[in-house]
């Protein structure tokens, strides 16, 4: 896993979250909440992808890569967020949805950092 030897350390950054705060005023109910939805819908969109591969389907792979990426990128799962972007490249360079099993490999990494993510998100900011 050397590519992503970055997200050894924090799969977090909790500055988006404090950052997000701060434009939405300060309350941390709404950000309790959108941390909860993304918690909550990560082994689903996870799944997705592993359906849309299984299946073939590039148009729901990319539809369900995207759907990671840009909920990761907005919880500040930096490291979820890498890996759907590099799962993301990996899917437009393929010559066609034939070739979707190849990138079994990059999804199971994606699970390997679902269960830290969720624990690093549902744990206090220290």
């Amino acid at each position: 896993m050397s590519e992503y030897d970055e997200c050894t350390d924090a799969l977090v950054d909790h500055t988006v979250l404090t950052d997000l705060k701060a434009e939405l005023g300060g309350d941390p109910a709404i950000i309790d909440a959108f941390v909860r939805n993304y918690v909550s819908l990560l082994p689903w969109r996870v799944s997705r992808l592993h359906r849309a591969l299984d299946n073939l389907d590039i148009e729901d792979a990319m539809d369900a890569v995207l759907s990671l990426k840009t909920s990761s990128h907005m919880v500040g799962a930096i490291c979820m967020n890498r890996l759907a972007t590099e799962l993301e490249i990996s899917i437009r360079l393929l010559p066609n949805g034939d070739h979707l099993l190849e990138l079994r490999p990059k999804v199971t990494t994606i699970d390997q950092c679902v269960f830290g993510t969720i624990r690093e998100l549902e744990s206090p900011i220290g």
